[in-house]
């Protein structure tokens, strides 16, 4: 071997030491590709600069359409989504400057066993017992609607832990503080969601703000974590319809992606809904809000990432860090360091409401109709015809493949992952009830691309008799036009006490 070769040898070596070791340090979400073509490229934001396809050896450009295409086996590895200019990633971008975090929960009697880890409200007993504030503005139960929020002005102690726990729903805070401000009060503590936060930030700094030149109060502003808010007057009719006595719920929280409530705050929930349920009634302003941990607080409390019964706590300013700092060394919290907190699950949630504003489609396609109208990506249907039998080929893992039951709405969900490293074009799932011999009920999606490690989930609805889910034995087929059957399992579905 000549130098030269050994030289371009070892160059190659180095290089490819140095994609490996970057590659281990990123995302890795095994889907980077497909959140690439759905957050960017599909949302028009692309900036064409081809980096993507730079840093890829499984990536090329293509000049035709503008926008990058697999040449090669997608790892999931991350390394196109994490080094495209348009993508968030970045920790600070995600949740905001902070000084430090803490996992957190409360010291005092009185407030153990309420919302999560009682800190928003074992914070507001150091305030007032210090006479560091002369009121707070928080968001209580309205006495004569249950569960509907009421912004109050609350001048002690007694009153902070009256107020705790949380409510769901969007509050007029900002009202409450400025009739504070006009009754003289001083030394206001403000707590709020990410948008009043935002509000009240934006009237204390803005060249225009109503508070920037306003010198007789000072406002301390906690803000909580939020990811979504929900409409009273939608969601509380479905839950009485559901047979929930709102005026027995002594306490609502969301925890691992569901909605829970309790008559007994210390015990089981009474009746627990997926998010995902939720959904349509959630109020429409959240789809555009791109802030998770309340970044424009002094400090920020949530239940993401601490554990059962505390707090994710960041302070974001100097008196921030003091406050907290101070009520730990006298007995109000019990505080554990920054390296406490499972980071990951925020920043995870964070990114979530982040990559919102790529979902914005700020482009109008003007279309004339009945000639140009562009087809849905993905399109679910009962099936009309004979499926097409074909050879499963029982190698190669194109998919993976899971079931869920949502009683509740009378549907079988059925998660579907590519997991074949390529793009699936033209993928048709196949959903039917297997009974003995006989196929009844197919229900047919058709899917024009599936993005390497992208889950679409599909929602066969289940058959009701004499107010009973019919169960059975439910056949999954997918097949494309390029593989043909490319995969086919039969699931036996029960009801939850017979599994």
């Amino acid at each position: 071997m000549t130098k030269e070769q050994s030289k371009i040898n070892e160059t190659a070596t180095q290089y490819e030491y140095s994609f490996d070791y970057i590659q281990k340090k990123l995302e890795g979400k095994k889907d980077s590709y497909g959140m690439l073509m759905k957050e960017i490229v599909r949302a028009g934001i692309c900036t064409e600069c081809g980096t993507c396809a730079a840093v890829c050896p499984v990536l090329e450009w293509d000049y035709v359409t503008s926008q990058p295409k697999l040449i090669g086996k997608c790892t999931g590895c991350g390394i196109c989504y994490n080094q495209c200019p348009r993508t968030i990633t970045d920790p600070i971008q995600l949740m905001g400057e902070f000084k430090t975090g803490y996992t957190a929960n409360t010291n005092i009697p009185e407030v153990i066993g309420g919302q999560d880890g009682g800190t928003v409200t074992s914070l507001l007993v150091y305030l007032f017992d210090e006479h560091l504030i002369d009121a707070a503005v928080v968001t209580m139960k309205d006495p004569k609607n249950p569960w509907h929020p009421v912004a109050q002005i609350i001048t002690s102690k007694d009153d902070a832990i009256k107020a705790s726990g949380s409510i769901y729903s969007h509050s007029q805070t900002v009202e409450a503080l400025m009739d504070a401000i006009r009754q003289d009060y001083r030394s206001i503590a403000f707590i709020g969601t990410p948008c009043n936060i935002d509000a009240v930030d934006k009237m204390t700094n803005s060249p225009a703000g109503m508070l920037k030149y306003f010198m007789r109060a000072h406002i301390l502003k906690i803000g909580l974590f939020c990811m979504d808010s929900f409409a009273p007057d939608a969601i509380y009719p479905f839950f009485k319809k559901d047979g929930i006595d709102l005026s027995k719920v002594q306490k609502m929280d969301i925890n691992k992606g569901k909605f829970h409530i309790y008559y007994d705050p210390q015990g089981e929930p009474i009746k627990s809904y997926t998010i995902k349920q939720l959904d349509k009634f959630k109020s429409s302003s959240c789809n555009f809000c791109i802030d998770l941990t309340a970044e424009n607080a002094d400090i920020s409390v949530g239940s993401v990432g601490s554990g059962p019964n505390k707090n994710t706590v960041f302070s974001r300013t100097g008196l921030g860090t003091e406050i907290i700092e101070d009520a730990a060394k006298k007995g109000y919290l019990k505080i554990e360091p920054f390296n406490s907190i499972n980071l990951n699950s925020v920043l995870f949630l964070a990114k979530l409401k982040k990559v919102s504003q790529y979902n914005i489609q700020k482009r109008k396609v003007f279309i004339v109709k009945d000639t140009l109208e562009e087809e849905p990506r993905i399109e679910t249907k009962p099936e009309v015809e004979q499926a097409e039998i074909r050879t499963t080929l029982g190698a190669k893992k194109f998919f993976s493949v899971s079931k869920a039951i949502i009683e509740q709405d009378k549907i079988l969900n059925i998660s579907i992952t590519n997991t074949a490293g390529y793009v699936l074009e033209d993928v048709k799932i196949r959903i039917v009830i297997v009974e003995e011999l006989f196929e009844k009920r197919p229900w047919v999606t058709n899917i024009k691309e599936l993005f390497p490690y992208e889950t679409i989930e599909i929602g066969y609805p289940l058959e009701e008799k004499d107010n009973h889910l019919v169960y059975g034995n439910v056949l999954v087929e997918a097949s494309t036009e390029g593989f043909g059957k490319i995969f086919s399992r039969t699931f036996k579905l029960a009801p939850k006490e017979e599994k």
